[in-house]
């Protein structure tokens, strides 16, 4: 499992300064979110109500970070569509009903407001189950952000992992990594610009050092190094990123400038 090494990003960033605009700004108002894959497996040729569907789809789809191709295969007894990210599957046997919920979801919708309102972050904490490894997790995350001085601009959000609404929300964040749904354990999930997320914190990897080194990577000053190489990736979602207000982050390194990583 590859993980991110905040203060090695965090130092590079630093000898390479590009901009003075932050990471999470930046990457709200320049980046082009990664493309997911939404392919319709099928045996026999496809009937004009499939192709109608997948023309209202397709629309339906505009604003997500998706495409739709169609697959024929010998042998597939009942077309179904599959969903992949990277040359990985992500969900397979989707039926059309679920496509519904494929791209939004209330949950997504909170998230995409905080960061269109000029938060730096959305401090994601996915629940396990276990009441008191969740607790512990929560505790260490609320008290490392009520202390650190950008605490009012880091959203912190729950979300249990069998939150059957979210179920599709739960499924995209379990494929960050490719073995994350192995693990029975609370996860931090940065999440920044157009819904783009770090590979998670983890049980004790949820710890005051570590976020607040996801946080100094937020609040750094953009760099080619960053640019070029963007960690983390982009969650599925169905939504406008025109127009965002401005980063509120800037209010507070103004007013006080010994916050700055220079």
């Amino acid at each position: 499992m590859k993980r991110i090494d905040f203060k090695i990003i965090f130092i590079a960033a630093l000898l390479s300064m590009a901009c003075t605009t932050k990471v999470s700004e930046w990457v709200l108002l320049n980046s082009v979110p990664d493309k997911y894959l939404l392919v319709y497996f099928h045996e026999n040729e496809i009937s004009a109500t499939v192709k109608k569907q997948h023309s209202e789809i397709e629309n339906r789809f505009k604003s997500a970070n998706i495409l739709l191709k169609t697959m024929q295969r010998n042998e597939v007894a009942k077309p179904y569509y599959a969903l992949y990210f990277n040359n990985r599957i992500v969900s397979e046997n989707i039926d059309k009903n679920q496509l519904e919920n494929l791209t939004f979801s209330p949950f997504r919708e909170t998230v995409a407001n905080e960061l269109m309102k000029g938060k730096l972050c959305v401090m994601l904490y996915l629940k396990c189950g276990i009441p008191e490894k969740d607790k512990k997790g929560l505790e260490v995350l609320k008290n490392s952000v009520e202390a650190s001085p950008f605490a009012d601009v880091i959203t912190v959000l729950e979300l249990d992992r069998k939150n059957q609404e979210e179920r599709q929300l739960v499924s995209l964040l379990l494929n960050v990594e490719d073995d994350l749904n192995e693990i029975n354990e609370p996860m931090l999930f940065g999440v920044f610009g157009k819904f783009r997320t770090l590979e998670p914190l983890l049980a004790k990897g949820i710890s005051q050092e570590n976020i607040n080194l996801m946080i100094d990577f937020f609040t750094a000053d953009c760099s080619c190094l960053i640019k070029d190489d963007l960690p983390g990736i982009n969650i599925l979602y169905n939504g406008n990123w025109e127009s965002p207000q401005t980063a509120l982050v800037n209010e507070i390194i103004d007013a006080n400038p010994q916050l700055e990583h220079h």
